[in-house]
């Protein structure tokens, strides 16, 4: 009996040394991905683009060059953010602390910038919380090598988001450097963060000549003081589409109907009606039709009808400044034109003719 109680207590000691054995990690390029979608009016949570992610490891491993807690993570400037600003030079120090890393991302087509602000810090022993600066090469330090690993955390708080000044698809590609103070630098890690931003409270139909999305235009009608009094009229409305996202939505939904229940009316007319009538007479309304350009192409509109016109990286694109939209956003231009075919004015009752014409517009990136 006593020497099976000896074995089972020298067991006992053999087993917790093998739960610490780890495998060498050395450092390579780390090249990965980042999309993250949400709408610019409801922001987004804390984004985490890396928790405590295990970039080099020498665990158990008291050789020097093994050692990677004295690792450092650099900037290629300290003051350019095209691909991240931070310090580019070691410090040591190890008090507990984190670096501030400022992003440059660039909307895709427009390309308007705008620089993001977070924090990043590396970790130097197992997943607590010890945390440093990314580049303060001071290691682990306890004395004990058990785990002399080097993680990178960071994260951009949801505060940030909320800043975008408009919708789109917008890019960023952070460059770090991984460097020892005895071997140089290392390995390269590269992320490529891509948001997916809408602002569905943004949509909106431009009218760039008009301070006001119900402006009062007339139809161009001339040569009313004609002999016979034959006339006939045409007016242009530059419009302009802005769909929250930058002009990146795929196609875009427009609905052109004046509201009108009136007969002797072809599917293509809309109408302006003599004021205190309902315009059922041909004689107490004026016709006219609606057509839009589109890439170049101008086409008819049908009263009521939903058109779709497609989106994407080939369609037609015009810059412009919007309310309460600090950078220039791109939008999609459908200029109308109101053409009112021949008629004799003498057939018309004699009054004011007013009318509506209602455009309803909605983009595909309503739906993301």
């Amino acid at each position: 009996m006593p020497l099976l109680s000896a074995a089972l207590v020298s067991l006992a000691l053999i087993l917790p040394i093998k739960t610490v054995l780890a495998q060498d990690i050395a450092p390579v390029d780390i090249n990965e991905d980042r999309p993250a979608a949400f709408d610019l009016s409801q922001g987004h949570l804390d984004f985490s683009l890396w928790d405590k992610r295990l970039i080099a490891s020498g665990e158990n491993n008291v050789a020097a060059k093994k050692d990677w807690s004295n690792g450092t993570f650099l900037c290629y400037s300290d003051s350019n953010p095209s691909v991240g600003a931070c310090p580019t030079k070691d410090i040591r120090d190890g008090s507990q602390g984190s670096t501030e890393i400022r992003l440059m991302f660039v909307e895709r087509r427009s390309k308007a910038g705008h620089v993001v602000s977070f924090r990043a810090s590396k970790h130097t022993v197992g997943n607590t919380n010890d945390h440093k600066r990314i580049n303060d090469d001071y290691g682990s330090g306890d004395g004990v090598v058990v785990q002399d690993a080097l993680r990178l955390e960071a994260k951009i708080p949801a505060a940030e988001f909320k800043r975008f000044p408009s919708g789109g698809i917008w890019d960023a590609h952070w460059k770090l450097r991984l460097h020892r103070r005895d071997r140089g630098f290392v390995s390269e890690v590269n992320l490529k963060i891509k948001l997916t931003i809408t602002y569905t409270k943004n949509v909106q139909i431009f009218l760039p000549e008009h301070n006001t999305t119900t402006p009062t235009v007339d139809l161009g009608l001339t040569g009313q003081v004609s002999r016979d009094g034959r006339t006939t009229g045409r007016r242009n409305i530059d419009m302009c589409l802005y769909d929250g996202f930058g002009s990146n939505s795929s196609y875009f939904e427009v609905t052109v109907m004046d509201g009108l229940s009136v007969p002797q009316r072809g599917p293509s007319s809309f109408s302006v009606v003599r004021d205190g009538t309902s315009g059922q007479s041909l004689g107490e309304r004026i016709d006219y039709g609606v057509t839009y350009l589109h890439n170049g192409q101008r086409k008819s509109l049908n009263n009521g009808e939903t058109i779709r016109l497609l989106g994407g990286n080939n369609t037609d694109v015009r810059p412009v400044y919007l309310p309460n939209i600090p950078v220039p956003v791109l939008c999609k231009p459908m200029p109308l034109t109101l053409e009112t075919p021949e008629f004799n004015a003498k057939e018309k009752s004699a009054g004011s003719y007013t009318g509506k014409l209602k455009i309803i517009f909605s983009p595909s990136a309503q739906s993301l």
